[in-house]
């Protein structure tokens, strides 16, 4: 009876310590609200360097457009290459223009940390939610980052591209064209800060293990019998 008491026991703190273990949001470490915590304090510290692949390649589209506005051939003028520095001139400047103000005035993590400072962390209940919510600011930037960076890798290319496509040969503003064609790969050989974070913290909850046991019915080989056992494994 002592046994069986003491197994018992043994078995339920074991159930106990898995059901503990089940949540990775509430052991990870740091955890996804800590994360936003840290990242906040150096996002006033990142200034112009958060966007600058886009700008890099936004800045080159604007100069192309600017120096083939009287390198255009002319035969192409009347099928639509007039418009050709027109683009590039405005997608460049729109980039230039949005990435300006965000690195101004664009605070997400600050802005996260707000959100979830106002919500309670006391029960387990109250620290999942959480640390659930604050799970999903941080994919919520990764994919802003993203998105922008494809954005801006289409928008730069095809203007680059159309501008390439309508300037003469031999002159200066065709080897700018080229050479915009060629910086509207670099939003996409460079990730945002925010990307990173959020694949870091993915890497940090792979590597919590959890146990599961269970109480499975056992055949009892000496007594013909069915009997409780034991069944613990490891899962990483």
């Amino acid at each position: 009876m002592k046994i069986n008491f003491i197994l018992m026991c043994y078995f339920f703190s074991l159930v106990s310590f898995a059901q503990e273990l089940s949540y990775p949001e509430l052991n990870v470490t740091p955890r996804a609200s800590e994360r936003i915590k840290l990242e906040l304090k150096n996002e006033h510290s990142a200034g112009w360097g958060v966007h600058m692949p886009i700008q890099l390649s936004a800045l080159s589209t604007l100069i192309a457009g600017a120096m083939s506005t009287s390198s255009l051939v002319e035969d192409k003028k009347e099928e639509g290459g007039k418009w050709a520095p027109v683009t590039a001139i405005g997608v460049g400047a729109i980039w230039l223009g949005v990435t300006s103000w965000a690195t101004l005035n664009h605070r997400p993590y600050r802005e996260a940390y707000l959100k979830l400072k106002k919500m309670p962390y006391n029960s387990k209940r109250e620290k999942l939610t959480l640390e659930r919510l604050a799970e999903e600011e941080l994919d919520q930037l990764r994919k802003l980052g993203r998105n922008s960076r494809w954005l801006s890798f289409a928008t730069n290319l095809a203007a680059s591209t159309y501008l390439l496509d309508n300037v003469e040969s031999d002159t200066d503003a065709q080897v700018a064209a080229s050479l915009s064609t060629l910086l509207s790969f670099t939003p996409l050989l460079f990730k945002y800060r925010w990307e990173e974070v959020y694949e870091q913290q993915e890497k940090y909850k792979k590597k919590i293990f959890s146990p599961i046991a269970m109480g499975p019915i056992f055949n009892d080989p000496f007594f013909g019998t069915k009997a409780t056992g034991l069944n613990l494994s490891f899962i990483f």
